[in-house]
């Protein structure tokens, strides 16, 4: 998945928005019409807002960030937007919004540079997960990843099957439960780590 098709993909999920999302008036006169009335609608259209502004905002950060790998994009985007979705009522200005959802992201970026700084550098012929994941007998592999998969916390099990049972992209996933993107890429992200936990899992990694 290259940075330029997921942006593409950004674009037609902004196209849904009844406003440019670069219109500001637009999306804090939606921002105050909810924090008024709390109508579903509303929500809706300001969760899609706010993924389709945390994922272009990464993206575009990223873009000189050549070491980043996608799941770690992936997983800085679902993050931030989760974080910020549950934090929607905390803005004091409500005209102030959008600079506090910029500031957000900012924040969550600088963050983010200052832990790789921290991180250890991998050996040169230390094969990545997946590479492990080819050489094994998928055979023997997709019913422990099954059972493994039925053993994860409720809110967890029905995108992990989902997506790694059925194949499913994360905007199928996104259709098929109703829930935003985000919402799919931080859940996703998280039952990922703990499968890799799963003792039963363990000699495949």
């Amino acid at each position: 998945m290259a940075v330029h098709d997921e942006l593409g993909g950004l674009e037609a999920l902004a196209a849904r928005l009844p406003f440019h999302p670069d219109d500001q008036a637009a999306v804090v006169a939606l921002y105050e019409r909810w924090c008024t009335s709390r109508h579903p609608k509303d929500l809706r259209l300001l969760e899609l807002w706010l993924y389709c502004f945390v994922g272009r905002y990464f993206m575009i950060r990223m873009l000189r960030e050549r070491h980043l790998s996608e799941v770690e994009l992936e997983q800085l985007i679902g993050d931030t937007f989760l974080r910020l979705r549950r934090q929607l009522d905390s803005v004091r200005e409500v005209d102030r919004f959008v600079s506090w959802v910029g500031t957000a992201c900012r924040n969550a970026f600088l963050n983010y540079l200052r832990n790789l700084r921290r991180r250890p550098i991998p050996e040169p012929d230390d094969p990545p997960f997946e590479a492990h994941l080819v050489r094994e007998d998928l055979a023997r592999l997709l019913p422990v990843l099954a059972a493994a998969v039925e053993r994860l916390p409720d809110f967890l099990r029905e995108v992990a099957r989902l997506a790694l049972l059925e194949g499913l992209t994360y905007h199928e996933i996104s259709r098929r439960l109703k829930r935003p993107p985000g919402t799919i890429r931080v859940y996703l992200s998280r039952a990922f780590r703990r499968l890799r936990q799963d003792p039963a899992l363990q000699e495949f990694l």
